[in-house]
């Protein structure tokens, strides 16, 4: 063996140079290969990853190296790096290949690259939780665990770190990744991202080359720039297919970028958890497209951005609760983006809502439930400031803010809902379609606002949709917010107002059935309290029904106001003019009695109780706020010009009489003038119309209800009303129907410091009663003998019935005090007729008495006189006819008949043809045909003897006497003529029917002298029994007023 060498090496020493040097030079190739393609890839394989293990904690595989010594070609076949758990990888890719350039190394003296291509490789990337505030990830152990060892070291590196200043020389050709695979998971919120595709490429990389910009130097006039080197892109599709797409140039000294940045068909619910624990709603859908030209430069160690040219395009956005959209936006673009850090400002050239739509809920304290959804609900981290953050901030110089403008602001065909509990029970609110249009704005709010905004209006107490607006609104003008304040123009048409009848149902016992209000005008608002309104309204087809039979409260054509003029900070209100078109309003009585007016308010009985037991304090204390408002506040002005009526109607009917009662006022024309709040005006009033479409009435004078107090002075006439519209009211309260009569009114009020002076004039023309109703309701008075007193001869009724009253007395009411006052002279005609009949002839004397004498029936003249003054007012009273009743006085009408019998008798037993005119007991004479008569009746009726009657008068009379003298015979024959006369007077039986005759003579009397001298029809003058029941209370005749 050892001879083999020693031949071989002398062979080769036999060879000439040339061919021993090219023999060095293949064994010094063959071991080059053997190393670098053989044992250093095998060294590789089987230590590297160890190494690499222990390095990281984590375990590293590596299924395969390659090294192609003559391409320099260096290949790695599949390395993973795995998890900490070890269950499954953290990174891996199925090839990585580098090739260097060599001899372009030589010739540029700098390390070049052809190229490095990574293919498919697989990153899986977690957030796994937080610790003390700070995430932690899925490789986060990765640079703890470098970072302990190289503890030792980390002084040195650093120092070394600091001696580096120049970056450094690198030339590749292609660096690539192609076909990667990029995992995503945060495990706190449960997104998951994937993105089966990335690819990255850079193209003629230089690290030292200038590519974008040369930097101002001594040398910068020999540098050139390289503006083919350092391209770039990067590619990242994901499992939507959305795809990030990033291509360029760069440079890497002084840094500088430039680029383009495509976002294409990216969705957004996927990463919407990362957002969930600080905002409520959930994004179900929507995408995102974005696309800008960017460009970044390091410039005197700050790092400066601009981008220019952006678009921005969400698509289909929905945002739930509860899997319920709540908004949704269909598309959303905002063009011509331009942010600059340099300037600190962010310019938008356009920004686009199209088909927004919004589903929220007002509740019953007042808040939108979108206000809880969408607010965002800081993290506890950033709610904790240490004290030395807030010492930093306060001595660090505040940057510029940043600035944004945006040229055009649009927002198209949105729908937002609204259904609202906090002012009632649950309303669905639209507003469909919503269009806005500014003009140019500055985040500052330093440039005024220029808008125009379109929106239609429409509810409904159910869900569903209103297919078309029942309002329509627009408005055009300017807003600066960085002054408060406001002015444009506004125009409202058509807003339904039945929409508004869930917010009077609580409230108000109507239903607001129809009516449109429109109304445009400019306005103007500023923060000193200033806001104006100029221009005009109308409400057209409104009809309020009541609540208690369903019937027309209500309603008018239209209601139209000219030249509205409203000064909030004046507190004045001035309209030109009102015009009232068709209005129509009716008091409605129910069959059970209820009205329609009084039903209006809701709840009045436990209003009225609240109030019975509030305590004065509250009282009190409601006055003194109530005294500070408006002390604090200037009374409200308000002034209309004219007020214009045409074709108005008002009427009235009553369901509770049978049959229904029905009236009302048609054609009323007019109009009011000069209404105003100022204490120095008077509206004129001048208003007509006819009752039941026949009888004319008006109304006149002047009013002001806008003064404390109020103040008016009005003529009411009213001209020939039929009365047999009333019959209901009759039949039932008055208990005749009535067949015939008109009613004329003529009506003053004066209204002064609440105090009320009124004169009725009330004429009734030709009334005639019908046949009686049977009524339970009526009244008791006799109707008939009321109507007969009051009607003349003419069949007309003529009150005048002056009233008064202090409106600040609590039950005050004027139709209270007017039907108080002819219910009063009613009556007073009723039960006191004979003292009307003497006020018809200006009498004061009592006309239903005629006196006599005791005894007799003869009328004396003052009682003729008494009867002639009734006969002249029963003459102006035709349907009045009149009874008369005899009375007597029983005591004194029996003595002075007694008397009357006792000296007839004297007057046949005398046989004298009449007796002494002053004929009394005390004057009967001494002796004759009397005396004997008288002595006569004496014996006979009384069965005495006279001498002993004699005897006992002369003892009477000697008791009187001195003793000793005489009697005068006349004397005692006088003193026994008085008193036989007397016992014969004391012992007349007057029976019953003495006294009954007496009466009845007494009323026979009286109708023979009204008939025979006072010229009165027999037929109206009636004579009552006498006899039967006789009458006791007085010598005289009794009359009675009755009607026919």
């Amino acid at each position: 063996m050892k001879t083999f060498f020693v031949s071989l090496y002398q062979g080769f020493n036999a060879l000439t140079k040339p061919v021993r040097i090219s023999i060095y030079l293949l064994i010094s190739y063959s071991v080059y290969a053997l190393l670098l393609g053989l044992i250093l890839p095998a060294v590789i394989q089987s230590q590297a990853p160890g190494m690499l293990s222990e390095k990281l904690g984590r375990e590293v595989r590596l299924t395969k190296v390659s090294i192609n010594p003559f391409l320099l070609r260096t290949r790695l076949d599949g390395f993973t790096i795995a998890e900490q758990s070890g269950d499954t990888n953290f990174i891996q890719f199925d090839q990585l290949e580098l090739e260097l350039s060599f001899w372009r190394t030589i010739r540029h003296f700098t390390p070049v690259i052809d190229h490095l291509d990574i293919q498919h490789p697989t990153v899986h990337i977690s957030r796994l939780g937080t610790v003390n505030g700070i995430s932690r990830f899925n490789f986060s152990d990765i640079p703890e665990t470098l970072a302990k060892q190289t503890e030792q070291n980390l002084p040195e590196e650093r120092a070394e770190s600091q001696q580096v200043s120049d970056i450094l020389a690198l030339l590749a050709d292609r660096l690539s990744i192609q076909q990667g695979h990029i995992h995503i998971q945060d495990q706190i919120t449960g997104t998951k991202l994937d993105y089966p595709v990335f690819n990255m490429e850079l193209n003629l990389l230089d690290t030292q080359a200038f590519t974008l910009s040369i930097p101002n130097t001594k040398r910068s006039e020999a540098i050139e720039l390289k503006a083919g080197s350092n391209h770039y892109s990067l590619s990242l599709i994901g499992t939507d297919q959305g795809q990030l797409a990033l291509s360029g140039q760069f440079q890497l000294q002084p840094l500088e970028i430039i680029g383009d940045l495509q976002l294409s068909g990216i969705t957004l619910p996927p990463f919407w958890p990362l957002s969930a624990e600080h905002i409520q709603a959930e994004l179900t859908r929507g995408s995102i497209r974005f696309s800008s030209d960017y460009h970044l430069r390091q410039e005197n160690n700050t790092v400066q951005f601009n981008s220019n040219n952006g678009q921005l395009m969400l698509t289909h956005l929905i945002f739930s609760e509860d899997s319920k959209p709540r908004l949704t936006l269909p598309e959303l673009a905002i063009t011509g983006i331009t942010v600059s850090t340099t300037s600190r400002d962010i310019a938008l050239d356009k920004i686009n809502l199209t088909g927004l739509s919004i589903d929220a809920m007002l509740d019953k304290n007042g808040q939108i439930d979108l206000q809880r959804l969408f607010t965002p609900v800081p993290s506890s981290e950033a709610n904790n400031v240490t004290p030395q953050n807030e010492t930093t901030a306060k001595n660090s110089t505040a940057p510029k803010p940043w600035l944004i403008s945006l040229n055009q602001l649009t927002i198209d065909d949105s729908d937002l809902h609204l259904t609202e509990y906090f002012a009632s029970s649950g309303v669905h609110w639209r507003i469909y379609p919503l269009t806005l249009n500014t003009g140019p704005l500055l985040s500052d709010l330093s440039l005024p606002i220029e808008y125009q905004l379109s929106l239609g209006i429409s509810s409904s107490v159910a869900q569903e949709q209103a297919e078309k607006p029942r309002g329509q609104f627009n408005s055009t003008g300017i807003l600066d917010a960085q002054a408060i304040s406001a002015n444009g123009t506004a125009q409202l048409t058509s807003l339904d107002l039945s929409q508004f009848q869930p917010y009077l149902k609580p409230y108000l016992n109507v239903e607001l059935t129809t009516g449109n209000l429109s109304s445009e005008g400019t306005f103007s608002a500023d923060k000193q309290g200033r806001a104006t309104f100029t221009g005009q309204a109308a409400v057209a087809n409104l009809l309020v029904k009541d609540g208690l039979e369903h019937e027309p409260l209500l309603k008018w054509k239209k209601m139209a106001l000219q030249s509205l003029q409203f000064d909030q900070q004046k507190s004045s209100l001035n309209i030109a003019s009102i015009r009232l078109d068709a209005p129509y309003a009716k008091i409605l009585i129910a069959k059970d009695r209820r009205t329609n007016i009084g039903e209006i308010m809701v709840g009045n009985k436990e209003i009225a109780e609240k109030e019975k037991t509030a305590k004065p304090a509250d009282k009190n204390s409601d006055s003194r706020v109530q005294n500070t408002k408006t002390a604090q506040q200037p009374a409200f002005n308000l002034n209309i010009d004219n007020i214009k009526i045409t074709d108005g109607s008002a009427y009235f009917a009553d369901y509770s009489l049978t049959p229904n009662f029905a009236s009302g006022i048609e054609n009323l024309q007019g109009y009011i003038n000069h209404l105003s709040s100022d204490p120095a005006t008077r509206a004129k009033v001048a208003l007509e119309g006819k009752v039941d479409r026949y009888a004319p009435v008006t109304l006149s004078g002047e009013v002001n209800p806008l003064l404390t107090p109020p103040y008016l002075d009005l003529d009411f006439v009213l001209d020939s009303a039929e009365l047999t519209s009333v019959n209901p009211y009759s039949g039932t309260y008055v208990g005749y129907y009535i067949d015939k009569g008109q009613l004329s009114l003529d009506i003053n009020y004066l209204l002064e410091n609440n105090q009320l002076k009124g004169s009725n004039h009330v004429v009734i023309d030709q009334l005639q009663l019908g046949q009686a109703s049977q009524s339970d309701l009526a009244t008791s008075l006799p109707v008939t003998l009321a109507i007969a007193l009051l009607q003349d001869t003419n069949g007309v009724i003529d009150l005048g019935v002056d009233v008064s009253g202090d409106l600040d007395n609590p039950d005050f009411s004027i139709g209270g005090i007017i039907l108080k006052a002819i219910g009063n002279l009613i009556t007073k005609a009723v039960t006191a007729p004979f003292s009307l009949l003497a006020n018809l002839i200006g009498s004061d004397e009592e006309l239903n008495l005629v006196e006599f004498q005791p005894g007799v029936a003869i009328l004396e003249a003052a009682e003729e006189a008494r009867l002639r003054k009734l006969a002249t007012a029963l003459t102006e009273r035709p349907k009045l006819f009149i009874s008369v009743e005899g009375s007597v006085a029983p005591e004194q009408d029996s003595h002075a008949l007694a008397e009357m019998q006792l000296q007839h008798k004297l007057l046949q037993l005398s046989n004298l043809p009449e007796l002494p005119a002053s004929l009394t007991a005390s004057r009967m004479p001494q002796t004759g045909p009397l005396v004997s008569a008288l002595e006569q009746l004496f014996v006979q009726e009384l069965g005495q003897d006279i001498g002993q009657e004699r005897s006992k008068v002369e003892q009477q009379l000697q008791a009187d006497i001195k003793e000793g003298a005489e009697l005068d015979p006349l004397q005692v024959t006088s003193v026994l003529h008085i008193g036989m006369y007397n016992q014969l007077l004391s012992a007349q039986k007057i029976s019953p029917d003495a006294l009954g005759n007496l009466a009845d003579a007494r009323a026979k009397a009286t109708k023979a002298f009204l008939v025979q001298n006072a010229q009165l029809e027999p037929g109206r003058i009636f004579l009552l029994d006498s006899k039967t029941e006789l009458k006791t209370e007085a010598a005289q005749a009794l009359l009675t007023l009755d009607a026919k």
